[in-house]
C-alpha cells in the first residue's frame, strides 16, 4: 500500500472515519446509505452519483462540480460537420429486408435437407424405429431400404430339409446384428 497514489483514497460522506479506494466508494455508499439513513440526509449530485452533499451546500456544489464541465462540454459543443473526407458513397446491396415476397424460414425444412442428426421425441417405439430408419437412409444417402431387405430375405429363405439342419445353417451364417459390448463392471 506504500506505492498508492494519495488521490486514489477518498472519505465516505456519511462517516469521515471510513477511508477507502476511489474504486470501492460506490459499493461502500450503498451500505452506508442504509446504515445512516435516519441520521444524515445527503443529496445526490446530478453530474456524479458518488458525490453526496448536505442540503445547504448542494446549490454551490452543482455550480462548481468538477464533473459539470464534462457535461457542459458536450451540451455546448457544435455538432460534427460533414465534409468530403467524412462522407462516403452510398453502399448498394442486393439484399432487401423489406421484401415481403421472401419465404419464411422453416427450421424443419432446413433440418430435413441439412446434414444434421435429428432426434425423435414423443413418438411410440414403432414410430421411433421407423424415424431412425428414415434418418439413417437420409444421412447415408442410401438407396431405398427395400432393395437391401429383399437381398437379406433371399439369404434367409434357403430351403432347409430338417430342423437340425436349419439350426446348424442359421448358426453358421453370419449374423447381421451387432454383438453387444462387453462391460466389465456390469451387474447382472
Amino acid at each position: 500500500m506504500d506505492n498508492m497514489n494519495p488521490n486514489d483514497m477518498v472519505l465516505c460522506p456519511y462517516n469521515k472515519a471510513h477511508k477507502m479506494l476511489r474504486k470501492k466508494l460506490q459499493q461502500h455508499l450503498i451500505k452506508c446509505r442504509v446504515y445512516y439513513k435516519d441520521e444524515i440526509e445527503l443529496l445526490v449530485c446530478p453530474f456524479n452519483k458518488a458525490h453526496l452533499i448536505p442540503e445547504p451546500e448542494y446549490v454551490q456544489h452543482t455550480k462548481s462540480c468538477i464533473d459539470r464541465r464534462i457535461i457542459a462540454h458536450y451540451q455546448h459543443s457544435a455538432p460534427a460537420e460533414l465534409n468530403e473526407e467524412t462522407r462516403h458513397a452510398k453502399i448498394e446491396s442486393e439484399e432487401n429486408w423489406d421484401d415481403e415476397d421472401a419465404p419464411d424460414y422453416n427450421p424443419e425444412v432446413y433440418v430435413a435437407t441439412a446434414n444434421v442428426v435429428r432426434e425423435a421425441k414423443g413418438l411410440f417405439p414403432s414410430q421411433r424405429k421407423a424415424f431412425a430408419k428414415e434418418e439413417r437412409k437420409r444421412l447415408l444417402n442410401e438407396g431405398s431400404d427395400d432393395d437391401r431387405d429383399h437381398d437379406h430375405d433371399q439369404v434367409k429363405k434357403v430351403p432347409a430339409k430338417s430342423t437340425t439342419s436349419r439350426i446348424s445353417s442359421s448358426s453358421s451364417s453370419t449374423s447381421h446384428r451387432a454383438t453387444p459390448y462387453n462391460v466389465a463392471n456390469r451387474r447382472r
